[in-house]
């Protein structure tokens, strides 16, 4: 059996064995789903470490031929990819174990394998062809995961709303994806960065229509906006899952793909990629600050932390890029942990409404510890691997000489310390309410994948260069993008002082908020979500006014009936009009068909009159 071929078909051989397995041993589900994520995760380490060293293993079906085979392919990239996503696996079969209902349990696992699958597959695919195999199942999963999670009728219509957002989105997708084969004469992405796509012509509208396909998988701005209502209508290991862990990972890994192996990019197309993220930065981040719900904060700051990935490969440099790559996979690790966090505190305190929490930190210490390491982290505060990936793109950004997206960045920084201050306050050190009194610490299962990302978290920060060096540096390598220099030293004295700035005005802002609030924590936040200007802009948002599909949702009626008219016109128009026209003239001819011969003879003369004159006006009649 090909090495490719495990991590593909083997969670889903035992995702369909689950449901098989009946509520008396289902134990055994437990034990397969851990046992067939952890030798997935193995497969992937065999897999990664031949890859850089420049050795590719290679899996093709033969299908049509000309660049038409189903094809795997294990390279530096797509190695690296695969280890996230089997690794990421591994550790939410784990947090489920305690985290999910029983009667749901099986069609969690059946769920998270499939996906697991497809997820690997995609990241493997070597042909487009395979690419949207596996990318189209992912979109069925998504809906089921979201349905199974809660039966509930807002999780159908969240599944729904994800459901049909990327599915336009993959449409266009699909078709990037043919006009790309027919521009390069294959669909094999290894035949085609031999020789690079160019954006003239024909070759710019398949890089949007690609792009698009990438941003909606990784959750940018304006695809973004059934994650914050996915947060709320399905369950944690879900969130820390699919939206902190598999579409982030899957989606800026294609867009690291076309935008550096198969295309070649211009200025223009920069500066749109840097001014996607730097606005999905900002627009995700304020709204994640006046949030009240525990994962429904950590949802938009999901999104936000997607434009930094975005914003540096943008930057088309290698600092930016390998910054980019970095931050995909430090934020899978800390938003992970923060949403098992999340998971935890709903399962023990039976909210994550953050006005009924808090003083939980004695209750549950390592829950709270872990969430300190990944909120630091995902601020971008050193030592934790965040600051060294927010760094690189920092740095990225200045190479650009674009001073405006370092500065959205550094904002967006701020602003997300200044949640997590509120968030962490909140939860484990404001007030515990009296309902809360008897709450312990989550299980030991919920914990140690918690205890496994923190522990990330802080490796990947004081050992930032060994993922940089061994795993970011030789996916890139083939592409020159790293002179010996460029990893040397990071050269950070002066974004260490505007760090320090950083964090002292996302402290100041916490301390102004908290006294203006009168001492409770959660709504800390409220001089900004009700400030002029910004208050009218909140309020907006929160009516769904910037919701492209909520908008189109409400015009449905509206234009159904538009179209109902336009039928009617229509069908009138075939139908009636020739119909009622006919009736018309039958009255008319039958008016002067009454039987008189006279009257006949007077017809007959009128009209050889007529013909005659006309046709000596014509030159009939010589």
């Amino acid at each position: 059996m090909n090495l490719l071929s495990i991590p593909v078909l083997l969670p889903l051989i035992a995702g369909v064995l689950i449901l098989a397995i009946s509520e008396k041993t289902r134990w055994l589900r437990e034990l397969l789903a851990i046992g067939v994520t952890a030798v997935c995760f193995l497969a992937a380490l065999n897999a990664l470490a031949p890859a850089l060293l420049g050795q590719h293993y290679q899996l093709t079906l033969p299908w049509l031929g000309g660049g038409m085979d189903f094809s795997l392919k294990a390279d530096q990239l797509s190695a690296f990819l695969l280890l996230a996503v089997s690794f990421f696996s591994l550790l939410i079969s784990f947090y489920a174990f305690s985290f999910q209902d029983k009667g749901k349990a099986k069609w969690f696992y059946f769920n998270l394998l499939l996906t697991q699958s497809f997820a690997a597959g995609a990241a493997l695919a070597d042909s487009l062809l395979a690419l949207l195999f596996f990318w189209e199942g992912l979109l069925v999963f998504l809906y089921t995961f979201i349905v199974l999670s809660r039966d509930t009728a807002g999780a159908r219509a969240t599944a729904m709303k994800a459901f049909l957002i990327n599915a336009v989105t993959d449409l266009c997708l699909l078709l990037g994806v043919a006009i790309t084969a027919y521009l390069a004469g294959t669909m094999s992405m290894s035949e085609i960065s031999a020789e690079k796509l160019t954006l003239n012509g024909w070759g710019g509208l398949a890089y949007v229509l690609l792009l698009i396909g990438a941003l909606s998988k990784a959750g940018a701005f304006p695809f973004h906006t059934w994650i914050p209502d996915a947060a709320t209508d399905s369950s944690a290991p879900f969130m820390a899952y699919i939206p902190a862990a598999i579409d982030k990972l899957l989606g800026i890994y294609f867009l690291a793909r076309i935008s550096i192996y198969l295309f070649q990019l211009n200025g223009a197309m920069q500066l749109v990629l840097m001014t996607i993220g730097a606005v999905t930065i900002i627009v995700a981040v304020m709204m994640a600050f006046v949030q009240q719900d525990y994962k429904r904060l950590l949802s938009y700051h999901a999104v936000s932390q997607t434009g930094y990935m975005i914003l540096g490969i943008g930057t088309l440099n290698p600092i930016g890029i390998a910054g980019g790559l970095f931050h995909m996979i430090n934020h899978a690790s800390y938003k992970s942990c923060l949403f098992m966090t999340a998971g935890a505190v709903e399962r023990q305190a039976g909210t994550g409404d953050l006005g009924k929490l808090g003083g939980l930190f004695r209750a549950m210490p390592v829950t709270a510890v872990c969430f300190m390491i990944a909120a630091a982290a995902i601020s971008g505060i050193a030592p934790f691997n965040g600051f060294f990936s927010k760094e690189l793109v920092y740095k990225g950004t200045l190479e650009t000489g674009w001073t405006v997206f370092f500065i959205a960045a550094e904002v967006g920084s701020l602003l997300t310390l200044a949640s997590f201050l509120k968030l962490g306050h909140s939860v484990f050190f404001d007030k515990r309410p009296d309902g809360l009194k008897e709450v312990s610490e989550a299980p030991f299962s919920m914990l140690m994948p918690m205890l496994v990302l923190a522990a990330v978290c802080v490796v990947f920060g004081f050992g930032a260069a060994i993922p940089v060096t061994y795993l970011i540096g030789p996916a890139l390598d083939n592409l020159a993008l790293f002179p010996e220099h460029a990893l040397s030293g990071f050269h950070l004295d002066n974004l260490y002082l505007v760090s320090v700035i950083v964090i002292l005005g996302a402290v100041m802002n916490h301390v102004y908020g908290y006294s203006s609030a009168k001492g409770r924590a959660s709504k800390s936040s409220d001089h900004i979500h009700h400030a002029p200007v910004l208050g009218w802009i909140y309020g907006l948002a929160e009516k769904r006014f910037f919701d492209p599909y909520e908008q189109i949702m409400k015009r449905v009626p509206d234009f159904s009936a538009v179209l109902y008219k336009a039928d009617r016109f229509f069908d009138w128009l075939i139908d009636g009009l020739p119909v009622a026209a006919t009736g018309k003239l039958s009255d008319l001819s039958r008016r002067f068909h009454g039987g008189s011969y006279p009257a006949y003879m007077l017809l007959m003369g009128l009209a050889m009159t007529l013909f005659v004159l006309f046709t000596a006006n014509s030159g009939g009649i010589k």
